[in-house]
C-alpha cells in the first residue's frame, strides 16, 4: 500500500544487500532517523544523497521506502556534514563532537574551506593539521566520485561501474564521457554497443560520430562470434552496420565504409579474401589459422607409436568392431586423431582400450573434457582421472601456467566431449601441447551441438577429414533401448514410449497429446506432483532435469522454474513461495536446485555446475552444496547474482551433462528453435530414461528438420586447402 510519496536525504549509514542491479540499504536523516530503502539505486556507505520515491508496507519487512531516483548531495546541510565526518571509516582523530562543531561553523561553506583554507578548519575544530589534510584528501575523493555518480546516475550505471571509470580517469571522467561515452565498452565489462548507445543519445552524442560508427562496426563482428561464427562477409557487415546505426543520411553505407577500411587500417579488425571478402576479429583469425598449422601435422607418426600395434589391439581390445579397432588405431600411431560418433556407437569403450594399451606401453595418459559434469562422467566410465581442460591448463580466472614453454605433461591425452570446444579453447590446448612428446585424442559427437562460444572445431574436422579421423556408426549392441531411439532421432524418427521396462520404469517416454503450451505444462507440473517420484522413484531435484529450447514465453526456462520452485518448495518442504513479481528474478530458498551461470574462480565454482541452496540469510549470504562441496557466497560479493534455478535449463547449458532422467518440452510454439541435433542432444543427455513432453506435430517437427548448423569459420578454408594470399 503506497502511504506517501516524497523525497528525503541523508547519509547512508549502511549497507545491506547488495544485488546485481541495484543495492539496498539504511539511510540516517538529518533528523536522526534511520530510514531503510531498496530500490534500483546505487550507493555507497557514508555517502550522502537524495532518494526520490514512495513509502510503502512490505509484508513481512514492514514500511519501506522504495526510492525511484537517487541523486548525490554535493552540499551538505550541518547535520550530513557531521554525520559524514564522524562516521566515515577513513577519516581519522575527529569525533562526533569536534564535526559537528565543523559542521556547524562552515555549513555550505565546507566546500571551499577545506579545499582553500585548511588551516582554518583545523584551527576552529582545534585538530592537528594532519588530520584535516587527511579529511581534505578524503572529501576532495569523494566530491569527485559524488560529482561523477550524480552525472552518471540518470544513465543507469552501478556504483560499482562509477567506482571502476572514476578510479582510471579520475576528476577527468566527466569531460572524458562528454567526448566520446564509446569509451565504455573498452573500459567496463559488460556494456555493450546497443546500451552505451543509449546513453550516447540522451547525451547528445551526434549520429555519424566517428567512435560510434566504429563501435558500431565492432558490435557487429562481436554479435557474430557471439552467434559462433568467426567472421563476418564485408558486404554483409556494411549492411549489419547500417541497419544497427540508423545514421538517416542518403549516404550511410558510404560513411560507414570509410570507417570500416580505417578500422582494417589501424588492425582493429582484419580482412581477408577467400571465396569472398570477409571481416574477422584478428585474435579469432590468428588463432584459426595457428590451430590450422596444428592440424596439418597430424598425420606425422605419434612419438609413441610402436610395432605390433595390430596384436597389443587384439590382446586389450578383443570385444572392438572394426571402426572401433581403427579408432584405437588411430589413436596410438597418428600425432593427432580423431573419433567421432553418436550415442552407443562405442566411443567409451574404444577410449578405455586406448588407456589400457597405453598404460601397458608405461606411457601416461591424460584425459580432460569442457566441463565439469563431462569430465567427471569420463572419469566414471573409463576408470581413469579426468579433469577439465581449464583446470589442465592451470586456469586461474585470468592467467593459464600450461603453455609452449610449460607444456601438459602427458604421453598421450585425450580429449572429450569435443562438439562443445570453442576456438578460443582449442587454440590455448594445443598451444600447451608438446608435439614431440604428446599425441592428442580428440574424441566427439558432431551430432550435438556446436559450441556455444565461436567456431565449430568437430565438425570442421570430420567434414575435411584433414587428421587421420573414424566415425563410429554402427550402435552397438549394448547400447539399449535409449541409445537406439536417441540415435534414431538423426534419421528424423521418433519413436512411440518403449515397450521394455525396467521395474517400474521405461527407458522411453512420448507424451504429445497437448497443443496447448497451458496443457504441457499443467502436464508438466503433474509428472512432478504425482509420477516422477511416486511411479517412478526418480529423486526430483538431484535425478530429474527439465530440458526446453528457450528462455522467455509459458515453457521457457524462466516460467517453468518459477512454477516448479512454488510446486517443489511446497511439496518438498511446506513452503509456500510467494508471488515473483513480473521481471524480477526469483528469491532462492533452502532446497532449491540452482546453476551457475559464469566461472567464478574465486570460489572454485565453474559454469554450468549445479548445486542445491543448504541454507539461506537475512543478509542475502547463501550456502550452495555442489556436489558435496558446501560454497558459502556473501550477500554483498554480487556473486548470487551468477546463479539461477535449475529446475529446467536451456539444452545448450547442459551440453556434457547426463541426468537419469530427462524431461525434454518439444512444443510447436519453439518451431522457430526447432531441428534435429537439438533434439538428439536433449535426449542423449538422460542416462536411465527420457521424456519427450508436447504436442504430435511440434515433436515430429523437430526431428524431421535437418538444419546444419555450418558455421562461418576460417578453418573450414584452411583445412581444405581453399585459403588464398
Amino acid at each position: 500500500m503506497i502511504v506517501e510519496r516524497t523525497s528525503i536525504r541523508g547519509v547512508v549509514e549502511a549497507v545491506y544487500y547488495s544485488g546485481p542491479t541495484f543495492t539496498a540499504g539504511r539511510l540516517r536523516t538529518p533528523d536522526g532517523a534511520a530510514v531503510k530503502f531498496a530500490g534500483k539505486v546505487s550507493v555507497k556507505e557514508n555517502a550522502p544523497v537524495r532518494l526520490e520515491g514512495q513509502w510503502t508496507h512490505h509484508p513481512k519487512y514492514g514500511r519501506q521506502f522504495e526510492a525511484e531516483f537517487m541523486g548525490h548531495d554535493l552540499e551538505m546541510d550541518p547535520d550530513g556534514l557531521a554525520n559524514f565526518q564522524a562516521n566515515h571509516p577513513d577519516v581519522k582523530g575527529i569525533g562526533p563532537v569536534k564535526a559537528r562543531l565543523i559542521a556547524d561553523r562552515f555549513g555550505v561553506g565546507f566546500d571551499a574551506a577545506i579545499r582553500g583554507q585548511p588551516e582554518t578548519v583545523a584551527a576552529i575544530a582545534k585538530v592537528p593539521l594532519d588530520a584535516i589534510l587527511d579529511l581534505q584528501r578524503i572529501w576532495i575523493a569523494n566530491s569527485d566520485f559524488n560529482a561523477a555518480m550524480a552525472y552518471l546516475a540518470a544513465f543507469g550505471l552501478t556504483h560499482h561501474q562509477v567506482t571502476t571509470l572514476v578510479g582510471k580517469f579520475g576528476s577527468q571522467v566527466v569531460p572524458i564521457l562528454e567526448n566520446d561515452p564509446y569509451v565504455l565498452m573498452r573500459e567496463i565489462a559488460g556494456f555493450g554497443f546497443k546500451r552505451v548507445d543509449k546513453i550516447a543519445r540522451m547525451m547528445g552524442t551526434p549520429k555519424d560520430l566517428p567512435s560510434r560508427i566504429r563501435a558500431g562496426l565492432h558490435y557487429c563482428v562481436l554479435a557474430a562470434l557471439d552467434d559462433g561464427d568467426c567472421w563476418v562477409e564485408y558486404e554483409d557487415l556494411l549492411d549489419r552496420a547500417n541497419t544497427l546505426l540508423v545514421m538517416d543520411t542518403l549516404d550511410s553505407r558510404e560513411v560507414i565504409e570509410r570507417n570500416l577500411e580505417v578500422l582494417i587500417s589501424e588492425g582493429r579488425l582484419t580482412c581477408q579474401p577467400f571465396e569472398r571478402l570477409v571481416v574477422a576479429d584478428p585474435e579469432i583469425h590468428r588463432m584459426e589459422m595457428e590451430l590450422a598449422g596444428v592440424l596439418r601435422t597430424a598425420h606425422q607418426r605419434s612419438p609413441h607409436a610402436v610395432d605390433g600395434l595390430e596384436q597389443l589391439i587384439e590382446a586389450e581390445g578383443g570385444e572392438l568392431n572394426p571402426e572401433q579397432r581403427d579408432a584405437v588405431k588411430n589413436s596410438l600411431s597418428s600425432s593427432i586423431s580423431l573419433m567421432a560418433g553418436g550415442a552407443g556407437s562405442g566411443k567409451t569403450y574404444a577410449v578405455s582400450t586406448i588407456a589400457t594399451i597405453a598404460e601397458r606401453l608405461e606411457l601416461k595418459v591424460v584425459l580432460a573434457a569442457p566441463t565439469g559434469k563431462a569430465a567427471k562422467r569420463l572419469q566414471e566410465v573409463v576408470g581413469h582421472e579426468a579433469s577439465t581442460i581449464h583446470r589442465l591448463l592451470g586456469f586461474n580466472g585470468n592467467t593459464y601456467s600450461k603453455d609452449a614453454l610449460n607444456p601438459v605433461e602427458a604421453d598421450i591425452l585425450v580429449v572429450d566431449e569435443v562438439s562443445m570446444v570453442d576456438v578460443q579453447l582449442a587454440w590455448r590446448l594445443f598451444q600447451a601441447v608438446d608435439r614431440a612428446r604428446t599425441a592428442v585424442v580428440l574424441v566427439g559427437d558432431h551430432n550435438q551441438l556446436p559450441p556455444v562460444g565461436p567456431g565449430n572445431l568437430l565438425r570442421d574436422l570430420v567434414r575435411s577429414r584433414a587428421i587421420p579421423t573414424t566415425v563410429l556408426t554402427r550402435i552397438i549392441r549394448q547400447a539399449g533401448v535409449l541409445k537406439e531411439n536417441s540415435t534414431a532421432i538423426l534419421s528424423g524418427e521418433v519413436r512411440a514410449t518403449a515397450e521394455v521396462q525396467m521395474g517400474a520404469r521405461r527407458p522411453w517416454y512420448v507424451i504429445d497429446k497437448f497443443t496447448d503450451r497451458d496443457d504441457v505444462r499443467r502436464m508438466l507440473l503433474l509428472l512432478f506432483e504425482e509420477v516422477l517420484h511416486e511411479r517412478l522413484g526418480y529423486d526430483l531435484i538431484r535425478d530429474v532435469q527439465v530440458l526446453t529450447p528457450i528462455h522467455k514465453e509459458p515453457l521457457g526456462t524462466v516460467e517453468v522454474n518459477i512454477e516448479l520452485q512454488r510446486l517443489l518448495q511446497k511439496k518438498l518442504c511446506g513452503f509456500d513461495v510467494p508471488d515473483v513479481e513480473p521481471g524480477r528474478r526469483p528469491r532462492l530458498y533452502a532446497g532449491d536446485k540452482v546453476i551457475q551461470m559464469k566461472n567464478d574462480y574465486e570460489l572454485g565454482v565453474m559454469n554450468g555446475a549445479m548445486g542445491i541452496v543448504l541454507d539461506t540469510a537475512a543478509d542475502g549470504s547463501l550456502t550452495i552444496d555442489f556436489d558435496g562441496h558446501p560454497v558459502e557466497i556473501s550477500g554483498d560479493s554480487g556473486a548470487a547474482g551468477n546463479l539461477q534455478l535449475a529446475y529446467a535449463t536451456s539444452i545448450h547449458k547442459v551440453q556434457g551433462s547426463e541426468f537419469p532422467c530427462a524431461v525434454v518440452i518439444a512444443h510447436k510454439s519453439h518451431s522457430f528453435m526447432h531441428h534435429r541435433n537439438l533434439l538428439y542432444t536433449a535426449v542423449t543427455r538422460a542416462k536411465d530414461a527420457v521424456i519427450i513432453l508436447g504436442d504430435r506435430w511440434g515433436i515430429d517437427n523437430c526431428a524431421s528438420k535437418c538444419q546444419v548448423d555450418r558455421r562461418n569459420t576460417f578453418l573450414a578454408f584452411l583445412l581444405q586447402g581453399e585459403a588464398r594470399p
